[in-house]
């Protein structure tokens, strides 16, 4: 499968930066875009209808249940998506060292706006297979591989 992984300046004097891993909604389960909501992807890689890699990895009891029910889980879904989304953004910008993803980054450069489309395994719902690795994740456990179907925007 396709992500998309990003990095977008904020307007201001200090270089400071967005950096994002979505997925394309092309293609997901209606019922997963409607329950996990859709955001747009950067203006450098299209502005095309995503969904945030949280829901994305979602287990099906998840969508499933009725949304009170789901605030028990949505903590643990939320910190293991911000986990893969952190390894996949740290694999393509090397400057992101922090040990997980801030909501706005500022560097010490300008190093512009960028965006990488990239292959990943399937990710749908795998929260249940990788919640249990969570300390030991990296970015090949994804399926990612540096170099392998890659595409600049």
């Amino acid at each position: 499968m396709e992500i998309v992984i990003s990095r977008c300046r904020l307007a201001g004097a200090l270089p400071h930066y967005i950096y994002r891993a979505l997925v394309p909604a092309e293609g997901i389960a209606a019922e997963r875009c409607a329950i996990a909501g859709t955001v747009a992807a950067p203006g450098i890689a299209g502005r095309i209808a995503c969904i945030r890699i949280a829901p994305f990895i979602a287990p099906e009891r998840y969508l499933a249940t009725h949304p009170v029910e789901r605030t028990a889980l949505a903590s643990r879904v939320g910190a293991v998506g911000r986990r893969i989304e952190w390894l996949i953004i740290g694999a393509f910008f090397p400057e992101m060292t922090p040990q997980s993803l801030p909501i706005v980054f500022e560097l010490d450069r300008a190093p512009g706006d960028a965006c990488v489309w990239a292959d990943v395994d399937d990710l749908t719902g795998v929260f249940d297979r990788v919640e249990r690795e969570f300390a030991s994740l990296t970015a090949i456990d994804l399926g990612l591989r540096q170099g392998d179907g890659l595409r600049a925007a």
